[in-house]
């Protein structure tokens, strides 16, 4: 075999055949072009997306004209039923933050295993009569937490008006609260003839649960003329 051999000092990491993936400027140009196809990719899909929405939303889906546009359109067939469901979270979500007059009120409930309550027991009634709500008791635990009964203090007007709790009753009057159970009570106050008319307050509470209580309220309307 012929020729002169390699001398060391003449060579370098350029003769060898893979010598550019070890060149770090041609690493930098590389990794620019594959940077700016990205960006060109991104851009162009931002793009379409703009001129979808300037479009309106009506327009996804449509027939196409032959347009660049609409050729975009068919490309997302259902962006617009996407957007159109957003819009509907979001105007739900907005409604929620600031408000709804038309909402339902809470649930009035105690959760036993949470200790936590949920709206308020409201009675409506007016004189001489009987007024009727309806609470629930909640146990979502795994335990059993045996039977319950349910007391109610006196109701008491801004002034001074007193409706005794001897007056309320629960139907029924002790429930069983097994594992994962829910029980709904009546709740009754005899409005006697001699109560005033306006708004009596009291709290209502759980035997064997300090933790946990409702607010009620018994609303007497005035006599009609």
């Amino acid at each position: 075999m012929s020729g002169r051999a390699m001398d060391s000092d003449d060579a370098s990491i350029a003769d060898l055949p893979w010598a550019s993936i070890f060149d770090p400027a041609n690493n930098v140009r590389a990794m620019g072009a594959i940077q700016e196809r990205g960006f060109r990719a991104a851009t162009d899909v931002v793009s379409r997306f703009v001129r979808m929405t300037d479009r309106g939303l009506g327009a996804v889906g449509a027939p196409s004209s032959g347009t660049e546009e609409d050729g975009s359109a068919a490309t997302y067939p259902d962006l617009g039923r996407i957007l159109t469901s957003l819009q509907g979270v979001v105007s739900q979500l907005g409604q929620s933050v600031l408000g709804n007059n038309n909402a339902a009120p809470a649930e009035a409930a105690l959760d036993l295993v949470n200790s936590a309550s949920s709206g308020q027991a409201e009675l409506e009634a007016s004189v001489p009569g009987p007024a009727v709500t309806e609470i629930w008791l909640h146990n979502r635990g795994p335990q059993d937490m045996g039977k319950v009964r349910l007391r109610c203090s006196d109701l008491l007007a801004h002034d001074g008006a007193l409706i005794e709790s001897s007056a309320i009753r629960f139907e029924p009057d002790v429930v069983p609260m097994p594992a994962r159970s829910s029980r709904g009570i009546t709740v009754e106050v005899d409005v006697a003839e001699h109560y005033s008319p306006g708004w009596y307050r009291g709290t209502m509470l759980a035997e064997g649960h300090d933790d946990v209580w409702l607010p009620v309220s018994l609303h007497i309307a005035p006599r009609s003329s």
